[in-house]
């Protein structure tokens, strides 16, 4: 019993050792991604934040304002998913082999069921294109749907008058005027 305890307890030491390493590996994880055109670069830091913006020097004469938008934000999202999938292969090591509670103690409940797989990010298929302008694709100032009315004000309530010789309410929620 003392040998299986000091071997998970060594055990336990190394995946810690491991886990700071990996954590310490992930913060400092990035990834850099280019447009197919080589006009954009974008680096994209562990949070899956853009970190770094770069164009090309032609930029703005090769390509539109849209274009250049949806190509942004494609490299951004392509950027974030291989920062998860550096990160996931950096933890997958440490928790395979991990034993479960039903190996250490005998009749104790599994837990294996309660720890999800880390998930594969595959990069994601490519958006369709957005319209060149807004006229393309219909404007929002040009909305076909009939306007909703605005809805009305409530009216002010009107306290009616009282007869002096009416005696104020007792109820502490009125002013009693």
């Amino acid at each position: 019993m003392k040998d299986q305890m000091d071997t998970l307890l060594e055990n336990f030491e190394r995946q810690t050792a491991q886990l700071r390493d990996a954590q310490a590996a992930a913060a400092e994880t990035t990834a850099q991604v280019s447009s197919p055109d080589g006009l954009v670069r974008a680096t994209i830091d562990a949070g899956g934040s853009l970190a770094k913006l770069e164009f090309a020097p032609n930029t703005f004469e090769r390509t539109t304002p849209a274009q250049l938008a949806n190509t942004v934000q494609s490299l951004v999202r392509q950027g974030s998913m291989q920062v998860k999938q550096k990160i996931a292969d950096l933890m997958t090591p440490i928790t395979e082999g991990l034993p479960d509670l039903a190996d250490l103690v005998e009749g104790a409940p599994s837990l294996a069921g309660l720890v999800p797989p880390i998930p594969e990010f595959v990069a994601e298929e490519a958006p369709a294109p957005r319209p060149e302008s807004f006229e393309d694709g219909g404007s929002i100032l040009r909305n076909e749907q009939p306007p909703v009315p605005a809805p009305k004000p409530a009216p002010n309530r009107v306290r009616p008058p009282r007869d002096e010789d009416e005696e104020p309410p007792s109820s502490w929620m009125t002013r009693g005027d």
